[in-house]
């Protein structure tokens, strides 16, 4: 998505949109196929994430932000914008830090985003995950810290230890997401505040296309396809192995490919490939979701009461996906699981069990909260 697209989109949000200056790259998913690795517990991805993508943005997105943070009262950043604490403290500006997922915030209650382990109690697990936590931050600050210290440095700042985790604000570290998907750990700082999922409906979204309706008016209620906004770059054999599921089950089916690139060869009359639909529209309408347990489409998933086949790849995805696992609306495939066998016995297990019904009394919780307005509420009773 280039910086028109998302000029487009903020605009329509009614919010004004300052470039950072940065040529997008657009076949950076695609290029970097190790983005999706799982070694090391997710920190291989990191680790390119890091060098490729955000070590770059540090100098351009510190001077966006010091030319743009004296018009406004109070900064609210996403935790991995690594430069807003250094201009929080050069501007002597109130700072609130923002986390869309659970398993980005240290806890010995649960696992790191990109552990596979599952969901678990008891002195054995809260033991396991202090020291997976103590790892990790270990070797995040070896990556990490000289980048930011450097920066730190550049504007007269004394250097600080373990810069992805330290320096979150003390006064608002706010979880954008349901405490019904993640209850709050007993070992977090008051500091630490839920609003809740803060689902994205495209402006001006009112209808499906024409086929997709024409589709769903056809049978029976189909099994959603999707990797959402950014594995969808780099999909491997997965709407393939999507199709001979289907198949094999004689089920209906609706693969969201993102582009016509990704559009398996053979499709039969029983599934449609589009490239894109609005999740709070469609979602309601199909029986189950298929999808890469990103915390943007396993939210609308819980918010349509509908059951997933949990597919993660990398980043939060793995510790949402044994989230979903465990509140009993969900079933795992693993990476190397990602087949038409694997798929279709999920597929089985999960339409045949009590995940659809969990998942529609789970939906009807989501469905009554107010995450943007409790988010406002708790910016507004912080600062």
């Amino acid at each position: 998505m280039g910086f028109s697209s998302w000029r487009t989109t903020t605009d329509a949000a009614g919010l004004r949109f300052v470039s950072t200056g940065e040529e997008p790259d657009d076949d950076f998913i695609r290029g970097h196929p190790d983005l999706f690795s799982s070694r090391w517990n997710g920190l291989a991805s990191f680790r390119v994430l890091l060098d490729r993508l955000i070590a770059p943005s540090l100098e351009p997105t510190c001077a966006a932000l010091l030319n743009e943070v004296d018009r406004h009262d109070v900064l609210v950043a996403h935790h991995f914008v690594l430069p807003a604490p250094v201009v929080a403290e050069l501007k002597g500006i109130p700072f609130a830090t923002v986390c869309l997922a659970p398993c980005v915030t240290p806890s010995a209650y649960g696992s790191p985003g990109g552990d596979y382990a599952r969901v678990g109690e008891g002195i054995g697990f809260r033991l396991r995950n202090r020291f997976v936590w103590a790892a990790g931050r270990r070797i995040i600050a070896g990556m990490v810290d000289p980048l930011v210290n450097d920066l730190r440095l550049k504007h007269g700042l004394a250097p600080v230890p373990d810069a992805t985790f330290a320096v979150r604000s003390p006064r608002l570290d706010l979880q954008l997401y349901s405490e019904h998907f993640a209850p709050r750990p007993p070992d977090w700082g008051a500091e630490k505040k839920y609003g809740g999922f803060c689902f994205y409906d495209p402006p001006g979204a009112w209808t499906l296309a024409p086929e997709i309706e024409e589709f769903l008016s056809q049978g029976e209620s189909p099994v959603l396809f999707t990797l959402g906004s950014t594995v969808v770059r780099s999909p491997g054999s997965f709407y393939e192995e999507a199709v001979k599921a289907l198949e094999a089950l004689g089920l209906r089916g609706i693969l969201l490919i993102g582009s016509e690139e990704n559009r398996p060869v053979r499709l039969p009359d029983t599934i449609l490939a589009a490239t894109y639909a609005p999740y709070g529209l469609l979602m309601p309408r199909v029986r189950a979701v298929a999808h890469q347990c990103g915390i943007g489409t396993l939210s609308h998933t819980l918010r349509a009461r509908v059951p997933s086949v949990a597919c993660p790849f990398a980043f939060d995805q793995p510790n949402n996906a044994r989230r979903l696992e465990s509140l009993g609306v969900a079933e795992t495939i693993l990476p190397h699981q990602r087949t038409a066998r694997h798929l279709e016995e999920a597929l089985r297990r999960l339409l045949a069990g009590e995940a659809s019904a969990r998942a529609c009394r789970l939906g009807e919780i989501i469905r009554a909260e107010d995450g943007v307005g409790k988010a406002c509420a708790a910016l507004e009773e912080a600062f």
